[in-house]
């Protein structure tokens, strides 16, 4: 892994130049300037922008990169050292890496000498701590939802998901058989979509709430994972799941899909209520409005009820001159103020209470929806230790495989326990 951060130094010239990470924090009439570094999603700059107008004692200079490249971008810029006072985490297991090679600053002693809200950091303790030390601040939650289309499934007189979920029957096999009943069956409107990530190939396996590989290296998973992608070529050979292959050739975005009508469930995240507000305000919902979505559980076969994700943090990096200031920061990000300008653009804060969630009200178009979307449940994180992101990696290389008919039934195992055990005796 450490090679990787370093062969990446090369490269860190040029990105910089087009970044603008060559200037440095600056203090100007008493105002503290950070550098912070995250990626173009919509819902993030507003905090931004409302907290440069919300106080002058801090400034937040924000270096916007381009999400499809932010992973690979950021760890470049970390590896170079490029002035940065605090970031966002995009792909939450990089936080292993990145704090093993010394790019990120505890917060227990900053935290406490501030006396800045952690409510949000004590909501999620689990995700944002390494070794016993908070290493993260939370500003968005973590779930994943059933998002459906309540016009198609009108259409074609089929129940939306939300009726299962309330007798109880909101399974796996039910979604496949719900997802075939909506579907038009000539690729003009998929019952399902999952996106390509090998993550979202993960749900089944995470509500078994199994590591895949322990925090230890031992091998803790099952044939969910299989089964999941067995279920998924099933459903992609029917029409009635948008194909993984698809997507990737044509470059097609999940948000794209649902805003077209093409895809009557889509299984996503807590940020994805935002993105559909976007696509209304800006005129893209094709054929159908604002009142014609709803969000609830996802299928599942696992009692108690399982979702999965992990909250979306900031750190403060080990290097910053001005830490106490970029603390401050991504703890406003994730306290009562931060939450409700989250809530204002359509995701889901790390901390909800009575406000946040009168706020949200006006982002969720049915009261049930926004039930099921604050509800107290239990997040389990995917892969989440120092071996996440190589196990995505594979998961990645796997599912394609498989889906292309490269990989037979009778192999998978035995292909994804040698890539499992690879990554056990190669990670640092």
């Amino acid at each position: 892994m450490r090679k990787f951060y370093f062969l990446l130094i090369a490269t860190l010239s040029a990105l910089c130049a087009l970044t603008g990470c060559a200037r440095g924090a600056e203090t100007q009439q008493g105002t503290v300037t950070i550098i912070y570094y995250t990626w173009d999603d919509v819902s993030i700059k507003p905090i931004i922008d409302a907290f440069n107008e919300a106080q002058d004692e801090i400034f937040v200079q924000a270096e916007y990169l381009p999400s499809p490249d932010y992973e690979t971008k950021i760890t470049t810029l970390l590896t170079g050292r490029a002035p940065m006072d605090a970031y966002m985490q995009k792909r939450q297991v990089d936080m292993f890496p990145h704090y093993q090679n010394g790019f990120i600053e505890p917060l227990d002693d900053l935290i406490a000498s501030t006396g800045v809200n952690r409510t949000a950091v004590d909501a999620y303790i689990n995700s944002v701590s390494v070794d016993g030390k908070v290493i993260g601040f939370p500003w968005r939650g973590a779930a994943y939802y059933t998002y459906y289309n309540k016009k198609i499934f009108a259409e074609k007189g089929v129940p939306t998901p939300d009726t299962y979920v309330k007798s109880g029957t909101w399974t796996w096999e039910k979604f496949a058989e719900v997802a075939q009943l909506v579907s038009s069956g000539d690729g003009r409107v998929y019952g399902a979509s999952v996106y390509h990530w090998g993550s979202s190939q993960l749900i089944m396996q995470t509500q078994r709430r199994r590591s895949i590989i322990s925090a230890g290296g031992n091998l803790d998973y099952d044939n969910s994972i299989h089964r999941w992608l067995s279920m998924r070529k099933a459903m992609e050979e029917n029409s009635s799941m948008w194909p993984l292959v698809d997507m990737k050739v044509t470059a097609t975005h999940y948000s794209k899909q649902f805003y077209d009508g093409q895809a009557a469930m889509l299984l996503m995240g807590e940020w994805f209520p935002g993105q559909i507000l976007s696509g209304y305000k800006q005129g893209v919902l094709a054929g159908w409005g604002w009142n014609d979505w709803g969000l609830t559980r996802l299928p599942s076969d696992s009692n108690p009820y399982v979702t999965m994700g992990a909250p979306t943090f900031s750190h403060v990096t080990s290097y910053s001159r001005n830490k106490e200031a970029a603390l401050k920061f991504i703890a406003w990000m994730g306290g009562p103020e931060g939450a409700q300008v989250a809530a204002r653009s359509g995701v889901l804060p790390a901390m909800v209470d009575a406000g946040v969630r009168q706020v949200l009200s006006e982002s969720i178009p049915d009261s049930q929806s926004l039930d099921y979307f604050t509800e107290q449940k239990i997040t389990f994180p995917m892969a989440y230790n120092k071996y996440g992101s190589r196990i995505e990696n594979l998961i990645n290389t796997l599912q394609e495989e498989y889906l292309l008919g490269l990989i037979p039934d009778n192999h998978f195992d035995t292909r994804l326990r040698a890539g499992l055990e690879e990554i056990i005796r190669t990670t640092d």
